[in-house]
C-alpha cells in the first residue's frame, strides 16, 4: 500500500509540476535562499571558446553579523533524471549549521541545458564550474576555499567522486547509492544487467510533457556494445573514465587526499557495493564506508524525504563537520565498515576491508543420476562426474527491481523447482551460525561455449519447511573474445563472484546454492547455448567459498548506541519529521520511471 501511495503522489508530481521552492530567509536569520541562480560552465569543457551554458542550482546562504566571516561549503549535484530541488531538505540542515549549500541540476536533464554526459569530463568539468561560482568575488559568498566539500547520491554521487578525485579543491565527500568502477557495476562477470540499464537508458529519453531530457547518442551506442559484446576495448574506456577509482593515484598524490564517506545498499542492483568496496580498499586518505538494507537509494530515502534524524545523513553531517570545520567529533576514530546485518537487522562495524577473518569452503559433491547435490567441507567425489542442465528457462532469478526490495523476505520453495533448469546444492544441518560478511565466490569446472551463462544464488534452507531465503547471486558469461570458451571440449575454470553481503545464515537452517543458466534480469544472448555442462571430479573440484566472521562485530556507530530503538532498520528514525515534496522526488522520482521495465516483470511472472 505504501509503495503504491508513493507511486501515485510521484505521478502526480511528474505530470503536474515538481513544488518549487521560494526565496527565503529563514525565520531565526540564519541563513538566505536563492532559487534563482544558475551555474555557468562550458558547452564543450575541451574547447574553452565554446558556448557558455547555464545549469538551474539553487543556494543557501547563511548570515552573519562579521561582515568577513566566511563559512564552509558544499555543492550537490542531482540524481538521474531529477532535480537541483532534490536536496532541499538536507541543504536546509546544513545551512542551520553554518554551510553554503549549492545544489544544481546535471547537464542534459529537464530545464538544464547540454547532452546527458553520462557522468564523463563535461559533467566533471560542470562540478568544478559550481566551485568556480562559489570562489568567484562577484558573487560575493562567504565561502572558504579551503573548507569545500560535494556529495549526491547515485548519479550525483558518482560525479561529486570523480570531481573530489581530481579537483584539489575539493576536501570532503558525502556520495550514497554511487559507484567506483562504473564497469563493474553495470557489467558484472561480462553480463549486462538488463533490468537496471533498461531504467537507466529508459529514464535518459524525454517523455512529452513531463522530461525535457536530451541524452547524447553515445549512450545507445555503447548500451548496444555492451549487449551485443562488440567494440569491447572502447566501451570498457568509455567506462573507466567516468569510474572513480580510474583516479585513486591522482588524489593520492596530494598532500591531504579528500576524506571519502559513502554509503551503499546491498541489494542495489545497479551500483552494488562491490566496486565501492575495491576502490575503499585501494584508497590510502580517510574513508568510511556504511552498507544498508534497501535497494537502489532506498538505504538513503529517509533523508531524502525530510527525516532529520536519518542514521547515514547524521553520520554524513558528521564527516562534513569533521573535515570541513575541524570539529572533534570522533568520527574519524570510529571503525570504518559500518554494516547492517540484512536479516537481523541487527549494525555491525568492522576497523577495515576486507571485514572477513576467514573463509569457510565447501566443496560440491554431486549425487549420482540426480540434478542435485551436497556442500561438504571435504570432497566425496571420487570419479568424474558430468552434470548437464537446460538454459532455455531457470529455477529462481535476481528479483527484478521490486524483488530486490523484498530483501531476504525473498522465499525459495523446493517443492516447487524444476530440476531440469539448474544444480542444487545443499550442505547439512548448521549447528551454528555462519556469519557470511563479504564476497562469496563459487570455482566451477565446465565445457564452455561463447556466450555461456552461468548464474550462481545462495540461500539458508529450512530442512522442515523446504523453503530457503535469500542470501544472494553471482553472474558469469563468457565470450570468446575475452579468452572464454575458445575450447569447449577441455573443462575450463570459472569463478562466480557474488555481490558484497552481511547476512546470518541461522543455526538450524542449511546452506543452499543453486546454478542457473538463465536469469530474466540479465541479457541473455541470441546465441547463448541452451545447454550448460558442468565436470565436478578430483582433478576438477568445485567449491563455495564463503567470506566469514567468527563473531558478530561491535557495534561503533558515532550517534545510536545499540539499545536505542528509535532507528529503523534502514537507518532511519521513528520520530517524525517534515516532508517536501521536492525532498520527495529525490529519491520516489525513481520508482514510476521503473515502468519503463515492467515488461520485463510481465515476462518473468
Amino acid at each position: 500500500m505504501q509503495l503504491r501511495l508513493a507511486l501515485a503522489f510521484v505521478f502526480a508530481c511528474l505530470f503536474f509540476g515538481t513544488a518549487q521552492a521560494v526565496e527565503r530567509v529563514s525565520p531565526d536569520g540564519k541563513w538566505a535562499f536563492d532559487d534563482h541562480i544558475t551555474v555557468p560552465t562550458l558547452l564543450d569543457p575541451f574547447d574553452p571558446g565554446s558556448e557558455i551554458i547555464q545549469l538551474p542550482a539553487n543556494i543557501f546562504v547563511p548570515s552573519s553579523a562579521d561582515a568577513n566571516a566566511t563559512f564552509p561549503a558544499i555543492v550537490y549535484i542531482s540524481s538521474w533524471a531529477l532535480y537541483e530541488h532534490e536536496y532541499l531538505d538536507q541543504a536546509q540542515l546544513l545551512a542551520d549549521k553554518g554551510y553554503v549549500v549549492l545544489s544544481y541540476t546535471a547537464r542534459g536533464f529537464h530545464a538544464s541545458p547540454g547532452l546527458i554526459n553520462t557522468a564523463g569530463e563535461a559533467d566533471v568539468n560542470d562540478a568544478r564550474s559550481a566551485i568556480d561560482y562559489l570562489l568567484d568575488a562577484n558573487n560575493h559568498l562567504p565561502v572558504d576555499p579551503d573548507r569545500i566539500a560535494m556529495g549526491g547520491v547515485s548519479y550525483g554521487a558518482g560525479i561529486s567522486l570523480l570531481a573530489a578525485l581530481q579537483d584539489e579543491r575539493v576536501k570532503a565527500v558525502t556520495a550514497m547509492s554511487g559507484w567506483g568502477d562504473l564497469i563493474e557495476s553495470l557489467w558484472a562477470g561480462n553480463t549486462p544487467n538488463y533490468a537496471w540499464l533498461e531504467i537507466l537508458v529508459g529514464t535518459s529519453k524525454p517523455i512529452p510533457y513531463v522530461l525535457k531530457n536530451r541524452p547524447d547518442p553515445v549512450i545507445e551506442h555503447y548500451y548496444g556494445n555492451m549487449k551485443v559484446h562488440q567494440d569491447i576495448a572502447e566501451t570498457k574506456a568509455w567506462g573507466m573514465i567516468r569510474s572513480p577509482i580510474s583516479y585513486i593515484e591522482q588524489a593520492q598524490a596530494r598532500a591531504n587526499p579528500p576524506a571519502l564517506f559513502m554509503s551503499n545498499n546491498m541489494h542495489d542492483y545497479l551500483f552494488q557495493p562491490d566496486s565501492a568496496v575495491r576502490m575503499l580498499s585501494q584508497y590510502q586518505g580517510p574513508w568510511r564506508l556504511e552498507l544498508n538494507r534497501g535497494t537502489h537509494a532506498s538505504g538513503e530515502a529517509g533523508g531524502l524525504l525530510g527525516n532529520e534524524d536519518h542514521r547515514i545523513w547524521v553520520h554524513a553531517t558528521q564527516w562534513l563537520d569533521h573535515y570541513l570545520k575541524g570539529e572533534d567529533n570522533g568520527i574519524d576514530g570510529r571503525k570504518r565498515v559500518n554494516t547492517v546485518v540484512l536479516n537481523t537487522r541487527k549494525w555491525e562495524s568492522y576497523p577495515d576491508l576486507p571485514a572477513h577473518d576467514e573463509t569457510l569452503v565447501y566443496q560440491l559433491n554431486p549425487q549420482a543420476g540426480t540434478q542435485r547435490g551436497s556442500l561438504d567441507t571435504v570432497s566425496t567425489t571420487d570419479s568424474e562426474q558430468v552434470l548437464s542442465f537446460d538454459t532455455t528457462d531457470f529455477i529462481t532469478y535476481t528479483g527484478w527491481v521490486t524483488g530486490a526490495l523484498e530483501h531476504t523476505g525473498r522465499i525459495l520453495d523446493l517443492a516447487g523447482v524444476d530440476d531440469r533448469h539448474g544444480l542444487l546444492f545443499n550442505s547439512q544441518t548448521l549447528t551454528s551460525p555462519v556469519r557470511l560478511r563479504g564476497e562469496a565466490k563459487v570455482k566451477l569446472w565446465a565445457h564452455m561455449q561463447d556466450k555461456a551463462q552461468y548464474f550462481a544464488y545462495l540461500f539458508y534452507l529450512n530442512p522442515e519447511t523446504g523453503k530457503a531465503n535469500w542470501v544472494g547471486h553471482a553472474p558469469f558469461s563468457c565470450h570468446n573474445s575475452e579468452g572464454c570458451g575458445l575450447n569447449p571440449d577441455q573443462p575450463e575454470q570459472i569463478t562466480l563472484d557474488f555481490y558484497w553481503t552481511a547476512v546470518d545464515l541461522p543455526a538450524g537452517s542449511q546452506v543452499l546454492l543453486v546454478i542457473d543458466g538463465n536469469d530474466p534480469d540479465y541479457w541473455r544472448y541470441d546465441t547463448t547455448p541452451e545447454q550448460n555442462t558442468l565436470v565436478i571430479s578430483p582433478e576438477y573440484p568445485a567449491s563455495l567459498e564463503l567470506p566469514v566472521v567468527s563473531q558478530a562485530g561491535t557495534f561503533d556507530d558515532p550517534v545510536v548506541q545499540p539499545t536505542d530503538s528509535s532507528r529503523s532498520a534502514n537507518g532511519a528514525g521513528n520520530d517524525s519529521h517534515k516532508s517536501s515534496s521536492a525532498g520527495a522526488l529525490g529519491w520516489l522520482g525513481l520508482l514510476p520511471l521503473l515502468v519503463l521495465a515492467v515488461r520485463r516483470r510481465r515476462r518473468i511472472n
